[in-house]
């Protein structure tokens, strides 16, 4: 759940923005996000517990049997975490200018919204727009 949501607010910059600044970031910390830029790659659909994209299992699943990540126990059920390869891989990523406005936003997300996953569906959820979605419906 926490995947999705981090997910959510990494593609649609606008969301994050409303997210960070109810959360009481300070606007001139988040000056850089774009809230008229369009969400990345396809957009998410309203699913049961907030925003979902059905290609997460393919995607996961991808990564898996390239070596980039593996399934990690947790407590009450099971996450994810980078291999080393998988951690050179992003680390390359970082470096590479052209994801700056991604790792900006990734820096945003680590800094002020670690959170649990209940929490963050707990924010989503005060945006009408998720909030008031039927369910499979796209997300703007």
């Amino acid at each position: 759940m926490k995947l999705a949501k981090l997910d959510f607010l990494l593609r649609y910059p606008r969301h994050l923005r409303r997210v960070l600044l109810s959360q009481g970031v300070s606007a001139d910390k988040i000056e850089q996000l774009d809230p008229n830029e369009a969400p990345l790659d396809a957009r998410m659909m309203r699913y049961r517990y907030g925003p979902w994209d059905p290609s997460y299992y393919a995607v996961l699943g991808s990564l898996i049997g390239r070596g980039l990540v593996v399934v990690a126990p947790l407590g009450n059920g099971f996450g994810y975490r980078t291999t080393n390869t998988g951690a050179d891989l992003a680390a390359n990523l970082r470096a590479d200018g052209s994801f700056d406005d991604i790792n900006q936003r990734l820096a945003l997300l680590r800094r002020h919204l670690d959170k649990s996953g209940n929490t963050l569906k707990s924010y989503l959820y005060e945006l009408p727009e998720i909030a008031d979605a039927a369910w499979h419906e796209d997300l703007t």
